[in-house]
């Protein structure tokens, strides 16, 4: 059985900014596109982190043309960084629109920018996982760029950051298997205003039982990978 993780916004934020979730509402203006970033770039880690962390994931990222380069790059880094504590090292490989279209490698994550129009779910919801419950298996993370970017907008926030925090978020619940929230940190299911705006970094921070179980659970997953290979 396979079942969506959402991450919401406190419905204060709403209150306030009520066009965040308006179907109506035309949505946040393209970011503009400073640079291009071209098709199928793989964007190593940085060279400290290559030499600290033990387990490198590869994510394909979606692109978008509401993202402009410097800004993905930007939201790129800001992911990454909440994985250092996890000794997990992301490569991120970007895709245009209608590359990348092979099957994922095994452990390879795809995360995708998408518009929420249309998608019956939360109106608060800034993106969301896909967990095979049963197999605690997560490959797929979606993030619904006009709502980052319209909430980015209406509480005066950097889009880069709080785009990151939402990549960060969804690719927690892949590497985690589960589709189940913390009640502290990153991995929170609602974000207030004040916590959006306060910028206080536990915030935005991996729990240590969290840390605990990414590790184990890629550390499980590479001695299966290991051991297929030694069969075959």
């Amino acid at each position: 059985m396979r079942v969506h993780e959402w991450l919401a916004v406190v419905s204060f934020v709403l209150a306030h900014h009520p066009g965040i979730a308006a179907a109506e509402d035309p949505g946040p203006a393209s970011v503009p596109e400073v640079e291009t970033i071209p098709a199928n770039p793989t964007i190593p880690p940085t060279k400290r982190e290559r030499f600290t962390a033990p387990y490198i994931v590869t994510a394909r990222v979606y692109s978008s043309s509401e993202i402009g380069a410097d800004a993905l790059r930007v939201a790129l880094d800001v992911a990454q960084s909440t994985f250092v504590a996890a000794s997990v090292e992301i490569t991120w490989k970007i895709c245009s629109p209608g590359d990348c279209n092979t099957p994922p490698s095994p452990g390879e994550l795809l995360i995708r920018f998408m518009q929420s129009r249309g998608r019956h779910l939360d109106i608060r919801c800034l993106g969301e996982a896909l967990i095979d419950k049963q197999k605690r298996i997560g490959v797929l993370a979606t993030v619904y760029v006009d709502r980052v970017l319209h909430l980015a907008r209406n509480l005066e926030l950097d889009h880069s950051i709080l785009l990151g925090r939402t990549i960060a978020h969804e690719i927690g619940h892949l590497l985690l298997g589960t589709s189940t929230h913390g009640e502290l940190g990153l991995m929170r299911e609602v974000w207030s205003r004040h916590e959006l705006t306060g910028d206080q970094s536990d915030h935005w921070a991996l729990q240590p039982f969290e840390v605990a179980a990414i590790r184990k659970r890629i550390s499980v997953s590479r001695q299966g990978e290991q051991r297929i290979t030694t069969r075959y």
